[in-house]
């Protein structure tokens, strides 16, 4: 089989080096490699010169690159290289063409290797990252016909998009084959070129920072405040010049601007091997910029990460990275890097496990040559709706992801509507301490309370500790840290911009979510009902809830998704809630609706047992419980069975609603009185299957602290949440 391997530039030819070298071991295949665009620019190191060093034969240099980098240039580009690149797929007469990523060039010989009937294998498309790069590595992707993809999430998007499922290999990135075993202790050699006179580790920045070609204008303004904040931060830096996308001479400007090539604790460089970055980026204190060696790379050596803007705003990252999506300030970039500087994060192995080329190869293999060219599609779905999983990958998670490593822990934190509660869980769901008190009015207080309790918990913890999750009750902005709008429970809740309060004065990164979005994220990752679609209600001293949708939390267009327990179910006298309204479900079946009743229970004669003369003694204090209410329920009593069937019957109504809206397969009750409604909410339920439908179930959750599990997620699987750019700090 005769392979042409196109490469562009020095971030895909460290993806293709790996699967060179496999592919040149196996006699099966004749391999030609096709160095354009900028490997043959000076400007940005003339690095076709280590793809020779690496003992590869270069077949084929084409300049394609149309210098300006401008859009203009960047188009130009592409055209130039279709007007060239026939001559050389009609001298080589590949069998298939392989080439990676997102850019331009390589968009171009997908272009021209299709047109030509050329097979053509895509390495690493699926994935989500910002910028015009979505576009040109999707579109690339319509293009091939072969897809090796490096995460789960990557095989989905390109299944979803109609692609021949038995075509697709999840592989994991090649990179991994070489970054996993790479013993960066022996950095020596590296540092001695790269980082002259320099001695120590996790003391020096690494800076990479390309332009954002669909916002160009502030993606400049974002490099000049990186620069001012790492001027002023003043430790041992290494800069590398941006790609060739437009807008990087104005980034080479704010460089040469500040004369930082001849500053003493700045190098610049066009170009580092990557097989000597590996060193500088697995021994420095952090690496800043929105490479996405930064998102892919880093994790594997838990070093500690700053991403800046747009771009890789959707790509999956580990928990050490710390994503600043719009700086206003250089001291704004300076608080971060403060905070992250120096930190050693677990390692982490999201994109591979070490195996990637050995299946890449094998892959190759099986494509039969003889077979027609063109290609096919799949428009069929099963019955759930969803496309059937590729046949082709070799399973779900890598070997080496976060269930095999050492334990990373979050600081979780539950606001409740009767306590604050404080806790140390790790990676599994596992509650290593926790601190609880009650509930204050005071907004003020229950922040000092929070961070009061936190640092007890952080003794002797915090270099393991990643993050602070909160859940809390109310409508949150889940970008920004604020809570939006707080009932009655909450008072004074509205308005506190709680994740800005607590990063300062933790000096973590923080995020903020629902208590609802959180006991649903809490079930995806932690409990037994790991479902791709799915809601989930969780009934406490209110009743909140979460949407999962294609194994994402949905939040809303002003985050208000999954307000259940503010669904209306009587609009008639209904009873008065804490939101303002009446009628909600919550006002009949929340945990402050029952103590609401026992307290009225306990002032009138109605706790009399259904047919019975003898009065039952009430225990003081006991009203102030919801299972109080359930209790007597229990035991017959008839005021309080008729409140618990009313409240039973509009969680059903509330249901049927749910259903109808959003037609999920699974809807989950969850929390401490979830067992009080689930039989009579079932039989209900049952009794409407004709609008229910075969394919709907009604489960029961056995999680316990599902507030805190799911506050420690935004932070341990942050990169599973539905928008993945809103998990900003």
């Amino acid at each position: 089989m005769k392979i042409a391997v196109a490469t562009c530039n020095r971030a895909d030819y460290s993806k293709l080096a790996p699967v060179l070298r496999g592919l040149k071991q196996d006699t099966t295949f004749q391999v030609s490699i096709v160095v354009m665009g900028s490997h043959l620019i000076d400007d940005y190191g003339n690095t076709y010169r280590f793809i020779e060093r690496d003992g590869n034969q270069i077949d084929s240099m084409l300049h394609t690159l149309v210098r300006g980098e401008t859009e203009g240039a960047m188009v130009e580009s592409m055209g130039l290289a279709m007007i060239k690149l026939p001559d050389i797929l009609n001298r080589l007469q590949p069998d298939l063409v392989m080439v990676h990523g997102d850019r331009f060039d390589a968009m171009s010989v997908a272009i021209s290797a299709a047109v030509m009937n050329v097979r053509v294998l895509h390495l690493e498309g699926g994935e989500v990252s910002g910028t015009i790069d979505d576009v040109i590595r999707h579109s690339i992707t319509k293009l091939a016909h072969y897809h090796i993809c490096c995460t789960k999430g990557a095989r989905l998007r390109i299944e979803s998009m109609c692609e021949d499922s038995s075509r697709v290999l999840l592989a994991g990135c090649p990179a991994y084959d070489e970054l996993i075993h790479t013993d960066v202790s022996k950095y020596h050699e590296a540092f001695e070129r790269w980082l002259p006179n320099h001695v120590g580790t996790k003391n020096f920045i690494i800076c990479v920072y390309h332009p954002v070609t669909t916002a160009i204008a502030e993606s400049i303004q974002h490099f000049g405040l990186l620069l001012d904040a790492l001027l002023h931060f003043d430790v041992r830096t290494v800069i590398l010049f941006p790609n060739v996308d437009a807008g990087s001479k104005e980034l080479v400007r704010c460089i040469r601007l500040r004369n930082l090539e001849n500053h003493e604790k700045i190098s610049c460089y066009k170009h580092v091997p990557f097989s000597e970055f590996v060193y500088l980026m697995g021994n420095c204190g952090l690496m800043i910029g929105n490479s996405s060696a930064g998102i892919r790379e880093s994790n594997v050596f838990g070093t500690a990460v700053i991403n800046i803007g747009t771009r890789q705003r959707g790509r999956q990252s580990g928990a050490n990275v710390v994503h600043v999506k719009n700086p206003t300030s250089a001291e704004d970039l300076l608080w971060h890097i403060r905070s992250q500087f120096g930190k050693v994060y677990p390692r982490d192995y999201i994109y591979g496990d070490g195996r990637a080329v050995e299946r890449i190869v094998k892959f190759i293999k099986e494509i039969d040559c003889d077979s027609p060219v063109e290609k096919s599609f799949n428009f069929d779905r099963n019955s759930s709706g969803l496309r059937a999983p590729s046949k082709a990958s070799f399973g779900a998670e890598f070997p080496l992801s976060r269930q095999a490593h050492s334990l990373q822990l979050a600081l979780a934190v539950d606001l409740g509507g009767s306590f604050i509660r404080v806790a140390l869980v790790d990676d599994r769901g596992n509650i290593e301490r926790m601190r609880r008190t009650e509930m204050v009015d005071c907004p003020d207080e229950r922040i000092a309370i929070i961070v009061r309790m936190a640092n007890d918990l952080l003794e002797n913890k915090r270099d393991l500790v990643v993050g602070v999750g909160v859940s809390t009750g109310g409508r949150v902005n889940s970008e920004t840290g604020e809570i939006l709008f707080a009932t009655k429970v909450l008072s004074g809740w509205g308005g506190v911009a709680l994740k800005t309060r607590l990063q300062e004065q933790l000096g973590l990164p923080c995020y903020v979510e629902n208590d609802g979005n959180c006991a649903a994220l809490a079930e995806v990752h932690f409990g037994l009902h790991k479902m791709e679609d799915m809601v989930v209600l969780h009934f406490g001293t209110g009743i909140g809830g979460g949407i999962i949708q294609d194994g994402c939390l949905l939040n809303g267009s002003s985050y208000s998704a999954g307000e259940f327990g503010h669904i209306v179910v009587c609009f008639d006298d209904g009873p008065d809630c804490m939101c303002g309204n009446s009628g909600c479900v919550e006002a009949y079946a929340g945990g402050w609706a029952l103590n609401k009743l026992a307290k009225e229970m306990e002032l009138s004669s109605n706790w009399r047992k259904e047919g019975a003369d003898d009065q039952k003694p009430v225990t003081p204090g006991q009203p102030n419980k919801p299972t109080y209410l359930t209790d007597l329920a229990s035991d017959g009593v008839d005021y309080a069975v008729q409140h618990i069937n009313r409240a039973v019957r509009a969680v059903a109504s509330a249901l049927l609603t749910i259903y109808s809206s959003y037609n999920p397969p699974v809807a989950i009750l969850a929390g401490p009185l979830a067992p009080v409604y689930f039989d009579g909410v079932k039989n209900k339920l049952e009794e409407r299957s004709a609008i229910l439908g075969r394919n709907f179930t009604l489960l029961q959750s056995d999680m316990t602290e599902m507030s805190l599990k799911g506050a420690a997620t935004l932070i341990l699987n942050n990169p599973s949440r539905a928008v993945p750019q809103n998990a900003i700090v």
